[in-house]
């Protein structure tokens, strides 16, 4: 096999750095070596890389890859060499494609795409409704990631919203759920209640997205899906975490496999802010909404403390003429 060394490096592994070298054998890092180990090996390839970071690849585990179906935008083998550009080396898929991955047969589909056709190290989430629940035991842990619940209307239109359907989820999931929290009927009132100050919901001004997807509907979906989580033991993880109020929903502690309710922030909710939006305007429309700096500053701080857990891009790339 194909020895590599990569001299010299400071390497960022396990919460330290260090000075050192790693040696990569075939596909695989054979050992790591630190600075004041004297290096007589054989090696094919020498990396020279003194002043360099060497960090680990990137886990990043929400991603919209837009294959099938939407693949005018983007596809899997794009959207995975992309990955790999930028040191993301594992990525996990996300099921509002068309069709969506709601049912064992789409799952399949997805799945053989990926294997054909991603380049980096890959899974994908299956998508929740509010009828298919009796499907999730079905579902192979080593192959799938998660059940993505839509608990408030995204890009997809998978939203669950009723009482019985959320339950039976929580019940019967034998995998982690990845929630994507948003309160609809306060999404509704609040747009019912633009549309007619503006007259008409096509007159509603981008800016009012942030009031519409309130901090408001934000905070009582995660309370909701905290509390069910909590009184079915099932193993829940809040997705783009948009606001400080939030935060108190989730304790403060590391990530270890005991820590049944874990918490992700999305890198647009770390940078932007509602001055952005008057700014970027569409280029930054998403689902939370981008909040206010108070907000942003919150979330890093609770990254620091352990209260948010991941860290991800919820990569979905749309035509700029969208």
């Amino acid at each position: 096999m194909k020895r590599i060394l990569i001299h010299n490096a400071t390497l960022v592994n396990e919460g330290r750095e260090e000075r050192g070298s790693l040696i990569i054998e075939g596909d695989h890092i054979s050992d790591i070596l630190t600075a004041d180990v004297p290096i007589q090996l054989h090696y094919d390839e020498l990396i020279e890389a003194t002043g360099c970071y060497l960090l680990p690849g990137v886990i990043d585990e929400h991603v919209h890859f837009r294959e099938p179906g939407l693949t005018h935008k983007a596809d899997i083998l794009s959207e995975s060499r992309a990955a790999a550009a930028g040191g993301v080396t594992s990525i996990m898929d996300m099921p509002n494609t068309f069709p969506m991955t709601v049912t064992l047969k789409a799952l399949e589909e997805k799945q053989r795409l990926l294997e054909k056709k991603c380049i980096v190290n890959h899974s994908c989430y299956f998508g929740a409704t509010n009828d298919n629940y009796k499907l999730l035991a079905h579902l192979d842990a080593q192959r799938v990631c998660g059940v993505k619940l839509f608990m408030g209307a995204s890009t997809g239109n998978m939203l669950v919203d009723q009482a019985d359907s959320l339950r039976h989820i929580f019940e019967s999931s034998p995998i982690l759920i990845a929630a994507h929290c948003e309160d609809q009927e306060v999404i509704n009132r609040n747009a019912q209640r633009y549309a007619e100050r503006f007259g008409g919901a096509d007159r509603v001004p981008m800016s009012k997205h942030y009031n519409i997807r309130s901090g408001e509907a934000c905070f009582n979906s995660t309370k909701t899906a905290v509390r069910m989580a909590q009184d079915t033991r099932a193993r829940l993880h809040v997705m783009h975490i948009s606001t400080a109020r939030e935060l108190g929903l989730f304790s403060e502690a590391p990530l270890s496999s005991k820590k049944l309710i874990t918490a992700e922030a999305c890198i647009g909710h770390l940078i932007f802010d509602q001055k952005d939006v008057q700014r970027l305007g569409t280029r930054i429309k998403c689902n939370p909404s981008i909040k206010r700096r108070s907000d942003a500053n919150g979330l890093i701080e609770a990254i620091n403390a352990g209260r948010i857990d991941t860290l991800a891009t919820d990569h979905a790339p749309h035509l700029l003429t969208d």
